[in-house]
């Protein structure tokens, strides 16, 4: 965990972390716990990594309490919806969480689940030596290279899913509001499951364009109005990034 937080950006919340916000995760919990006070929320590899703070004062879909919310995005999944407290995520909107037992990543485009690690320490390692990969780093510097930071409560979605074909390369990507892209890909991954193998499906690329971020960029605006005050007439400040 200290090699993980010396590469990543300054904290997200000033706030001192409630152990009470842990209490039914057992020891996963107490680490999670132990993270937030030297680090409570932070970006890392140039915001492709995005770990949640626990101060609820927080822009949405910036802190742990209402981005895990059963009426939040996750209502979105249905019943794919899963058991888990999520803390972390890749700059796709891929979930990192945990039950306790174990940390587990959310695939958000078929709400599949799979195993990273039983502790959160282990979790770290896994994303330090694959990065790449458990981050989608080269994906987010090649956009941003083109476009910008990446504001603060967003994140790349493929204009076409990966699950369809999509490629993993800026091309590919928009920027969205992360809430809005995760129910977004709630209704993808309902729509794919329980279809047979072979069966053949469809997609509108046209689709994605509905939660496209003003901040895309791709426009010239760079502003990001998805958390102004006003409803969506003003500008939202972003955060430091590592």
């Amino acid at each position: 965990m200290n090699r993980l937080l010396k590469i990543a950006g300054p904290a997200l919340s000033g706030e001192e972390p409630n152990l009470e916000d842990y209490s039914s995760l057992g020891s996963i919990g107490t680490e999670l716990h132990q993270m937030r006070r030297n680090r409570n929320g932070f970006y890392a590899f140039e915001s492709a990594l995005h770990v949640f703070s626990s101060d609820n004062r927080t822009q949405r879909g910036q802190s742990i309490a209402p981005w895990n919310a059963a009426k939040g995005w996750l209502d979105s999944y249905g019943l794919l919806q899963p058991r888990l407290a999520f803390f972390a995520e890749d700059v796709f909107g891929g979930q990192f969480g945990t039950d306790g037992t174990g940390i587990y990543s959310l695939n958000p485009e078929t709400a599949a689940l799979s195993h990273v690690g039983t502790t959160l320490r282990e979790w770290a390692e896994r994303v330090l030596d694959d990065y790449a990969y458990m981050t989608g780093y080269p994906v987010a510097h090649e956009w941003q290279s083109r476009h910008g930071e990446i504001p603060a409560g967003h994140r790349l979605i493929p204009r076409i899913p990966f699950v369809f074909g999509g490629a993993y390369s800026a091309d590919n990507m928009i920027l969205g509001e992360s809430v809005a892209a995760m129910r977004y890909w709630g209704k993808i991954a309902n729509s794919i499951a329980g279809v047979s193998d072979g069966a053949q499906l469809t997609f509108d690329p046209s689709v994605v364009l509905s939660i496209r971020c003003a901040a895309d960029g791709s426009d010239g605006s760079g502003i990001c109005r998805c958390f102004a005050p006003d409803g969506g007439t003003g500008v939202s400040e972003t955060d430091s990034r590592g």
